[in-house]
C-alpha cells in the first residue's frame, strides 16, 4: 500500500498523467506531442518518437524539442502503425517507468492509426463529393435525354399522322350517297396505315435488337422516296443504349435528305474505331440553316449522350456526320485513367468534375470539358498535366459565384499541392539556381529519374519494402543535416525542406 501510494506521490510530482487523461483531453491533432511531452515528463528524461522503426530513424515529435540523435537511447518500444518510441537519459528508469514508456506507445499507435484514418476519411470525403456532383450531372444528361426522346417520338408519330388523318377525313366528308369518291378515301387510308407502319418501325424499328443499326437503317431507307446506299462497316455489335442512339440520329438524318423523291442516291457511309460513326451525304437544294433547323433537336440529343453530329454543305452536297462513343458516360469518366497517375492529379481531376457539373447546361461548360480532355490525354505527365490544369481552372472559376466552393478549392490545391512545389524546385535546380554539388541526388529525389519511390531514392526495382523505408529515412536525415548547416544560404535551406518533406512522404511503402 505504501509503496503504491509512493509511486502516485511521485507520478503527481512529475505532472505525468495516464495516457488515457491525455487522450481524452488533448485535440487528435495536438496528441501525439501531448504524449511524447508527458512520458518525458513522467521518466524525467528526453523522449523522441521516431519514424521508421530503428534507431536510426528520424524523429517526428520530441520532447524538449530539437532531439536529434535516439543512439543513447535506455529504452524503446514499437509503435503499431509504425516507428518507434524512445527513452533517453532518464532520471528513473524502473518497471514503473518502462510500464510509462509501454503504455504511452500503445496510445501512440492509436494517435498515430487515427491521424491516417483522418487522412482517409478526407479523401474519402473528396471523392465522395465529386462523385455526388458526378451523379447530379448525369442525372440532369439523362433527364434531358428523356425530355428531347418525348419531343422525338411527339414529332414522328403525330406530325405526320395527323396530317394525313385530316386529309382522310375531309375525303370521307365528301363522299356522297352514292359512294362516289369513296375510293380515293380508302387509298388516302390505306396511305395513312403505311406511313404509320413506317412511324413506328422508326421508333422503335424491329431489327435494331436482333441484328443492329445497319440493318435497321437500310430497313428504313427501302421506305425511303429516294434510293440510299451503304458503305463501310461497324464492327462488333455496341451497346443497347448506344446503338439505339445512334440509329435514330442517322434515322433522322436519311427523313430529312431523302424524304423527297430525287434521282440522285444518298451515302451513307460507317465506319468504328473508339465510337460508331456514320457519313451521311447528298446532292440537292438543302442548306445548312436547314439542315440545324431539321435535325436540332436531333443535334443536341446527341450531345447529351456524349457523342457528336454535325451539318454542312459542301459544293452543292448535305453532309450530315454521326459520332456516339462505345460509352455513354462524361468525358471525364470515359477516360481511364492511366495507373500511376499521383494523388494531386486524382484530386484536380475531382475539381474538374465538380466544375463541370456546375457549369452544366451552361457555356462556361465547354471550358470545363476541354480541360477534363487534356487531363485525362496520355501519353504526358500527371503532375505537369495537373499543374495546367489548375492553371485553367483558375480562369474558370472567375464565371462562378464569389462565394462557390469550388473558387477556394481550386485556389487551395494550386498552392498547397506540394508535387507542384517539386516541380517548380526542379526547374530551379536544372538552372543551376539551387543546391550546388548536391544538386544531383536532389534532382533524383524529386523525381528526375521517375516517379515512383524506389527510382527516386536510387534504389534498384527489387528493393523490398524495408529498404525503401530505410533509405527515406536516411534521405530525411541527410537533408535536414543539410538545412541546419551553418553555411547554408536561406534559398538552399528552403529547398531542403522540401526535399525532406519528399523524402517524408517516402517513409510508408
Amino acid at each position: 500500500m505504501n509503496g503504491g501510494l509512493a509511486s502516485a506521490l511521485r507520478r503527481l510530482k512529475s505532472g505525468y498523467r495516464a495516457p488515457y487523461e491525455v487522450a481524452g483531453a488533448e485535440p487528435p491533432e495536438r496528441l501525439t506531442a501531448a504524449l511524447v511531452r508527458n512520458l518525458a515528463d513522467g521518466v524525467g528524461g528526453r523522449v523522441a518518437y521516431a519514424a521508421p522503426a530503428g534507431r536510426d530513424g528520424a524523429v517526428v515529435e520530441s520532447w524538449p524539442p530539437g532531439v536529434a540523435g535516439v543512439d543513447d537511447a535506455i529504452g524503446v518500444a514499437q509503435v503499431r502503425g509504425g516507428g518507434s518510441l524512445f527513452v533517453v537519459a532518464p532520471t528513473r528508469w524502473d518497471d514503473e517507468a518502462r510500464a510509462m514508456l509501454h503504455d504511452t506507445a500503445v496510445w501512440l499507435g492509436v494517435a498515430v492509426r487515427l491521424a491516417r484514418l483522418r487522412v482517409d476519411r478526407d479523401a474519402a470525403d473528396l471523392r465522395a463529393r465529386g462523385l455526388r456532383a458526378e451523379s447530379d450531372a448525369v442525372r440532369a444528361r439523362l433527364a434531358r435525354v428523356r425530355d428531347l426522346e418525348r419531343h422525338r417520338l411527339v414529332g414522328a408519330i403525330t406530325t405526320t399522322t395527323l396530317r394525313d388523318l385530316a386529309g382522310v377525313r375531309t375525303l370521307l366528308r365528301a363522299v356522297n350517297e352514292e359512294g362516289a369518291g369513296l375510293q380515293a378515301a380508302q387509298e388516302k387510308l390505306d396511305e395513312l396505315i403505311d406511313d404509320f407502319r413506317a412511324v413506328v418501325r422508326g421508333v422503335f424499328p424491329a431489327m435494331l435488337p436482333d441484328r443492329g443499326p445497319r440493318a435497321a437503317l437500310e430497313e428504313l431507307a427501302a421506305t425511303l422516296p429516294r434510293r440510299v446506299g451503304f458503305a463501310g462497316d461497324l464492327g462488333p455489335r455496341a451497346g443497347w443504349q448506344v446503338e439505339s442512339g445512334f440509329y435514330h440520329a442517322v434515322a433522322a438524318a436519311l427523313n430529312t435528305v431523302a424524304g423527297e423523291d430525287d434521282p440522285r442516291p444518298v451515302t451513307v457511309t460507317f465506319e468504328r474505331d473508339d465510337a460508331l460513326r456514320a457519313r451521311v451525304t447528298a446532292a440537292g437544294p438543302l442548306t445548312v440553316e436547314e439542315l440545324l433547323a431539321a435535325l436540332g433537336h436531333d443535334v443536341e440529343r446527341v450531345a447529351v449522350l456524349g457523342g457528336g453530329m454535325t451539318c454542312d454543305v459542301v459544293d452543292g452536297t448535305a453532309v450530315v456526320a454521326v459520332r456516339l462513343a462505345e460509352r455513354v458516360e462524361p468525358v471525364v469518366v470515359a477516360a481511364a485513367e492511366p495507373a500511376g497517375h499521383s494523388p494531386v492529379h486524382r484530386q484536380v481531376l475531382d475539381l474538374v468534375r465538380q466544375g463541370q457539373a456546375a457549369t452544366d447546361g451552361l457555356p462556361e461548360r465547354a471550358g470545363w470539358d476541354a480541360v477534363a480532355e487534356r487531363l485525362a490525354a496520355p501519353r504526358q505527365d500527371p503532375v505537369v498535366a495537373a499543374r495546367q490544369a489548375v492553371a485553367e481552372m483558375t480562369g474558370l472559376v472567375r464565371a462562378l459565384p464569389g462565394d462557390h466552393r469550388l473558387r477556394w478549392a481550386v485556389e487551395r490545391v494550386g498552392v498547397d499541392a506540394h508535387e507542384f512545389v517539386e516541380l517548380d524546385l526542379l526547374d530551379d535546380l536544372e538552372r543551376g539556381d539551387l543546391l550546388r554539388g548536391v544538386a544531383s541526388p536532389a534532382a533524383r529525389l524529386l523525381g528526375a529519374h521517375g516517379a515512383d519511390p524506389r527510382s527516386r531514392l536510387g534504389l534498384p526495382a527489387s528493393a523490398t519494402a524495408a529498404e525503401v523505408v530505410s533509405r527515406a529515412g536516411d534521405e530525411v536525415t541527410r537533408w535536414r543535416a543539410h538545412a541546419e548547416h551553418p553555411a547554408t544560404s536561406g534559398r538552399d535551406r528552403v529547398a531542403c525542406e522540401v526535399l525532406v518533406r519528399t523524402a517524408e512522404g517516402l517513409l510508408a511503402p
